[in-house]
């Protein structure tokens, strides 16, 4: 049936089934209730979603909670006030009562419970793909029936969709992954930006550890802790000595940061793994980036290489790898991604790597 509603006279009720109007307008919907948790949580939380920890099942189970909770907050909210959500506007859907008003709140609670319960069957594996197929086949015969037992209706503005929305939808969608991806890079690096004092180094060392797991500790001097892990420092097959990488910080009269440093060693008696990786990141990560008010964009293979003794301008700082070996060689020399080191022979002796990194101003 299809009538005219008195306070909206442009809009006709469903007169033809328009399930992948709907299916898409919910994806989109969903797509930036996720938006506004991925912001919430690494802005705020400071958790490193879909890293370490929060990448098992368990988060992944919390995180879609999550985004179920704040459907089912917001959402109520928009179609009693607006009467309807971005991806139902975008597609020129509205939810109105069969009197054509805009329905009420707790109505709408009940409109976007049910579609959680029957119409995304509680979000469980395999079973919500079994209700959205027979929804979509209920779709095309009568109304659904979180519409149905609430007294609802979708109104449409056109009911043959005008061709602008399918473009106007996959920008939307664009946008919503593009400012998802700009969260990630905010949230990846730390809150003090510029010059910053040695305070605020270490908050952003410490926060960096516990942001992307690294699983170290930064004392207020800006060494490392005693109990800090040994994470991405050595990994070897035969009695490699384990040494902890050594960081220093310099300060300028006024107690700015002027200069960080980080120095290893080790000898190797077999195969060993390029230590304190981690630790050079951290630096880049809490000072060089941040210093410069840049962002993870600005790195690249030159500054982030594991092998090469270099210097490099990071906008005004200058930072400085320098590496020495001794009776040793990289175990694969063709593949610039592995950092494993190995004797030059099997009788070699004393075989020794040391690697100093140092950001510094200019």
């Amino acid at each position: 049936m299809s009538m005219f509603f008195a306070d909206a006279p442009e809009m006709l009720t469903l007169s033809a089934p328009c399930p992948w109007r709907r299916y898409a307008a919910r994806w989109l919907d969903l797509l930036i209730y996720g938006l506004l948790w991925n912001a919430i949580a690494r802005c705020i939380f400071r958790l490193n979603l879909g890293s370490g920890f929060y990448a098992n099942w368990l988060f992944t189970l919390v995180d879609t909670a999550v985004g179920v909770l704040l459907m089912l907050l917001i959402e109520p909210v928009l179609l009693h006030f607006w009467g309807t959500t971005p991806g139902k506007w975008l597609f020129g859907l509205r939810v109105r009562a069969e009197n054509g008003e805009k329905i009420a709140y707790r109505t709408a609670f009940a409109r976007t419970w049910l579609v959680y319960t029957d119409g995304m069957g509680w979000y469980l594996p395999l079973w919500i793909i079994y209700k959205l197929w027979k929804n979509y086949q209920l779709c095309q015969r009568e109304e659904m029936p979180w519409d149905e037992e609430n007294g609802c209706r979708i109104v449409m503005r056109e009911t043959k969709m005008k061709w602008y929305r399918v473009p106007a939808f996959i920008l939307a969608a664009a946008l919503v992954y593009g400012a998802s991806f700009g969260v990630g890079l905010h949230a990846s690096l730390p809150h003090n930006r510029g010059r910053m004092t040695l305070s605020q180094y270490v908050d952003n060392c410490n926060d960096m550890q516990r942001y992307h797991q690294w699983g170290r500790i930064v004392r207020p001097d800006g060494t490392l802790g005693e109990d800090s892990s040994t994470e991405g420092m050595v990994i070897t097959l035969q009695n490699a000595r384990k040494e902890q990488p050594t960081c220093t910080v310099e300060t300028d009269a006024d107690g700015y940061v002027t200069a960080v440093e980080m120095h290893v060693e080790m000898d190797v008696e077999a195969v060993g793994y390029v230590p304190g990786t981690d630790v050079k990141t951290m630096m880049l990560y809490a000072y060089g980036l941040p210093h410069e008010k840049l962002s993870l964009l600005s790195l690249n293979s030159d500054i982030t290489s594991d092998r090469d003794s270099y210097t490099r301008n990071l906008g005004s700082l200058t930072v400085t790898q320098k590496i020495e070996m001794k009776g040793l060689k990289w175990l694969d020399p063709d593949n610039s991604e592995g950092n494993f080191l190995v004797q030059t022979n099997e009788n070699a002796k004393d075989a020794h790597f040391a690697l100093t990194f140092r950001i510094e101003e200019t």
